[in-house]
């Protein structure tokens, strides 16, 4: 029997499912109001059902989440439709609830988090892979292999990074097995459109944007491009990740210091690091 783990930080999950909470008195409320339109539980379930199927490792969850909160349509008798609706009302709420209680004692949580990473250290890790990004690309891509080893230098020089994807594909592989709740192209609505988050450790407060300069782009894009996702992004502390590739910012220590904005002047922490001292 497979184990069900979280997918996500305790803190998060919690925090999603006090919302679906949340949403469900609405839910009640719109439910008496449009005399038992049953459609608006229904599509209740169905958010509920795919916030739990991303949350979790297995799909098991969701499936006993509607499994408990289904309902039986009397088409002889309102009244009875009405108590089985009120009753699954009930259950659900009943069923997220010792949800809470389950991810609070730990038991979705795989052995290797039983080691606690505090933000302040989460900070500092992400801040060193990112200083020492081009360390790593020698190590594994550059450097001569051994003569028994399988993968040949010739299968690794052919591995270019092209652009911000490759980037943020191998900071990913780098995050991840540090911080296994970190997330990839997170989509978040900030009220009047959406902005995506190249990397996120919801956790932590931490938001990763990742840019990787090209032969078209000069100083000046880069850095209203910079500006607007600075402005944009919610994040306790945001780290802007310039690859630059192809040299186009001319000091990078003063480009970097024109970034860095504290927490108290700027809403959320802002850091910029320049990396150009490998071309790849």
């Amino acid at each position: 029997m497979s184990i069900t783990n979280l997918n996500k930080s305790p803190k998060i999950a919690i925090q999603e499912i006090n919302k679906k909470i949340n949403d469900l008195e609405k839910v009640i409320k719109l439910y008496e109001q449009n005399k038992g339109n049953l459609s608006i539980f229904e599509d209740w379930k169905s958010d509920v059902r795919n916030t739990l199927d991303q949350m979790f490792s297995e799909k098991s969850i969701g499936k006993d989440f509607l499994r408990e909160t289904n309902v039986f349509v009397n088409k002889f008798s309102e009244t009875d439709t009405s108590n089985k609706v009120n009753n699954a009302f009930k259950k659900a709420m009943v069923f997220l609830e010792n949800l809470k209680s389950n991810i609070e004692s730990g038991i979705y949580l795989s052995e290797i988090n039983g080691d606690s990473i505090d933000r302040t250290l989460a900070i500092i890790i992400i801040r060193r892979i990112l200083l020492n990004f081009y360390v790593h690309i020698k190590a594994m891509y550059q450097n001569d292999v051994h003569g028994n080893g399988k993968i040949k230098k010739d299968d690794l020089d052919k591995i270019r990074i092209g652009n911000e994807y490759d980037v943020q594909r191998i900071l990913y592989s780098l995050i991840k097995p540090i911080f296994p709740y970190t997330r990839l192209e997170v989509f978040d609505d900030v009220g009047y459109n959406s902005v995506r988050y190249d990397i996120i450790l919801e956790e932590y407060g931490i938001v990763i944007e990742v840019k990787c300069t090209r032969p078209s782009m000069t100083e000046r894009k880069i850095t209203e491009e910079l500006g607007a996702d600075s402005f944009h992004y919610k994040a306790d502390h945001l780290f802007l990740f310039v690859f630059d590739k192809e040299k186009i910012i001319k000091d990078p220590k003063v480009f970097e210091r024109a970034f860095n904005r504290k927490k108290n002047d700027f809403g959320k922490e802002l850091e910029t690091i320049v990396i150009q001292e490998v071309t790849f």
